[in-house]
């Protein structure tokens, strides 16, 4: 399980971040013109000079074209903020709570644990935020910019078009489910041991390696090691992910999800296996056991309660589960 773990005293010339209570129009200011988001270029906001979080937002140079960034904080309301997001690849990991919004009219929410994401925007598009009051959001990843994928495809040929075949598509938005390299990489960025020019080496290291690793992986699926999937078989592959993370306590039965998203079982399960690289069953059970997890050590519940919040049958089943998963039963993982 990778933890958020930024420190202040790794950040660098050229990095901010903001702790306490977060604004628009102070990301906006550290941000400036010449980064990933841009506030600007609308009315000014009612809400946008109010905190719509509480806690830490961070943006750290590594390259000219590469930062590392991160949250760990609680949004305080509901009201949308609308900007622009320009050109760039942003690769991240969830590591507490979930984030949501929209690019370009179409929904990021997402609220896997560990599972590595991926946008990648190939013009300038609108971004509204989507959160709801006392929504925790816990992630670190890295932004990457479209020269710099840009100079990396012309200088590599055939090596690095994957990276900026994410452009290309105009928006792209994607959790790899098939890389575990990517995973520990990106666990290992949120779990940097180390502080000052040390610490910003390490990041360094670990981005450039899970930069060539996502290349392999885009290089994979347009090879055919991972199958494509038409968009509209994605997008009902997505709706019927939601509908389970809505309902993981007690979810539909694949009959009812496949009526409810426009699909014949069939086609429902192929979707979803090709989509998430797992089936409908296996999914429900990871994320039953992410989501218990998360509760585990929070320590406010018993083993017990949480084991039938997330919908097992019985503690004995849960514990059992939770051993296979993570090595250890829940009584013992802190």
């Amino acid at each position: 399980m990778c933890e958020s773990g930024h420190e202040s005293s790794t950040v660098g010339a050229g990095a901010f971040q903001i702790a306490g209570s977060i604004s628009y129009d102070e990301i906006a200011a550290r941000l400036g013109r010449g980064h990933y988001f841009d506030f600007s270029g609308f009315p000014r906001q009612r809400w946008s000079t109010l905190p719509f979080a509480r806690g830490r937002y961070w943006l750290e140079p590594v390259r000219p074209d590469i930062h590392l960034t991160g949250c760990d904080f609680e949004y305080l309301g509901e009201e949308r903020i609308v900007g622009r997001w320009r050109p760039s690849l942003f690769v991240g990991v969830l590591t507490g709570g979930e984030h949501s919004g929209f690019i370009g009219g179409r929904s990021v929410a997402g609220q896997r644990i560990g599972i590595p994401t991926l946008f990648g925007v190939g013009d300038e598009v609108e971004i509204t935020s989507g959160q709801r009051r006392g929504q925790i959001c816990r992630m670190t990843g890295f932004h990457v910019g479209a020269a710099f994928l840009h100079g990396l495809a012309e200088e590599s040929g055939c090596h690095g078009r994957g990276l900026a075949h994410l452009l290309a598509d105009g928006l792209s938005f994607r959790e790899i489910e098939h890389s575990a390299a990517l995973r520990i990489l990106l666990c290992q960025l949120a779990d940097n041991p180390y502080h000052g020019a040390l610490g910003r080496l390490y990041a360094e290291s670990r981005i450039l390696s899970a930069l060539v690793e996502l290349e392999q992986v885009l290089c994979d699926a347009q090879g055919g090691s991972i199958p494509d999937l038409s968009r509209s078989h994605r997008d009902h592959a997505e709706q019927a992910r939601l509908l389970l993370d809505a309902q993981l306590a007690d979810p539909p039965s694949i009959p009812d999800l496949a009526r409810t998203v426009g699909l014949n079982e069939t086609a429902l399960r192929r979707s979803f296996k090709r989509a998430f690289g797992t089936t409908i069953i296996d999914y429900l059970r990871d994320r039953r056991l992410e989501i218990a997890r998360m509760l585990v050590r929070q320590r406010s519940l018993s083993v017990a309660s949480i084991a039938y919040r997330v919908g097992f049958s019985s503690p004995a089943n849960f514990a059992t589960a939770y051993r296979r998963r993570f090595g250890c039963p829940p009584s013992q993982d802190f």
